[in-house]
């Protein structure tokens, strides 16, 4: 039996397995230099830490937990990874700071869009239509991250945010001060390869998270950047800017405990799930019906654009947006296997 929008009725505490990035088994695969590193107890990357440092390296903007969502790659062989980072000062001028990821990449991924859009386990019933909603393969309720990462962080002379993971990979990012309980990161160059990137910090836990209330209530707005398997050789990176005329006004799906909000204008409809207990996740399905003369029907398998998301929760427990990524995988024809990244504040 399908739940109708409520917490899920279990949640495993045990992580995934780490990816390998010759696995050609998974939808999701991370680069060899991430799946080589050692793992980190889900334990130490959910702990609650202190808002600033007494000592040691300071934590970028005073915060110790970051959301984080990452677009690289290359043409047909794009990627997007979803993050939590946790820093903890260290001394000598640097600091530890740990990720728990999802990832999916184009290259790396089998089957066809039924197999790589599945099911949260969530519907839309009591709103307009009763229908599932899906997610990127491994995002899913009762999935943990897929890998670990325990990197160092310092600051370069521009005060930038320096991490280095192992294999001597690193993000460089500016530490930018959004607002009073606040820090936005914005990725200004890695060596892994990635092409944008969004973080936003706080002092909140990351067992913190929003009630569909609190998410209906507020306006977002943002910028989605996409690319997919496509024709002519020509790198299809694209970015689009999103408001909430595209996923407001909701329309909350009733019942006890329901975590569904249904966005219900004209077009393509969509559905945004807020699920109690799983922390910062969130689930995005757009294009969940069709509209004009397919509209009341639910896609079936493989439909619609499924985009994982993570929310930015500030200093006082207060929802201030999503980063996310979106992994509608299909076969690798024109324009059937879209990646991007999300970000709406």
């Amino acid at each position: 039996m399908r739940r109708r929008c409520p917490r899920p009725t279990a949640l495993m505490s045990a992580l995934a397995a780490a990816l390998t990035a010759t696995a050609t088994t998974t939808a999701a695969v991370a680069p060899a230099a991430w799946a080589a590193s050692s793992s980190v107890a889900a334990s130490s990357v959910a702990a609650g830490l202190p808002a600033a440092a007494t000592a040691g390296t300071p934590l970028p903007g005073g915060r110790p937990h970051y959301v984080v969502s990452v677009l690289g790659g290359s043409f047909n062989h794009y990627w997007a990874r979803l993050a939590e980072y946790t820093f903890t000062p260290g001394s000598g001028g640097r600091g530890i700071v740990r990720q728990s990821y999802w990832m999916w990449h184009q290259a790396h991924f089998d089957g066809n869009a039924a197999v790589n859009k599945v099911s949260t386990g969530y519907t839309t019933a009591g709103c307009a239509a009763n229908c599932t909603v899906r997610t990127p393969r491994g995002f899913q309720p009762k999935a943990g991250p897929m890998s670990n990462l325990v990197g160092r962080y310092r600051y370069d002379r521009f005060q930038r945010l320096v991490i280095e993971w192992p294999g001597r990979k690193i993000e460089v990012w500016s530490v930018i001060n959004s607002s009073p309980t606040l820090t936005r990161l914005q990725l200004h160059h890695t060596s892994l390869g990635g092409l944008a990137g969004d973080g936003f910090g706080s002092a909140a836990s990351f067992a913190a998270g929003a009630t569909r209330d609190q998410v209906a209530g507020t306006e977002l707005t943002g910028v989605q950047r996409v690319a997919s398997y496509d024709a002519g050789g020509v790198p299809p990176v694209k970015t689009s800017r999103w408001s909430t005329n595209v996923i407001a006004p909701m329309q909350r799906c009733p019942g006890a405990g329901a975590a569904c909000l249904f966005y219900t204008g004209p077009n393509w409809r969509s559905a945004i799930v807020v699920p109690r207990g799983l922390g910062r996740r969130a689930y995005w399905q757009h294009q969940l019906q069709g509209s004009d003369g397919q509209r009341g029907a639910c896609f079936g398998r493989g439909g619609g654009h499924t985009v994982a998301l993570l929310q930015i929760i500030d200093d006082r427990g207060v929802f201030a947006g999503f980063v996310g990524a979106e992994a509608s995988f299909n076969g690798r024809s024109l324009r059937n296997a879209v990646i991007g990244e999300v970000v709406l504040t």
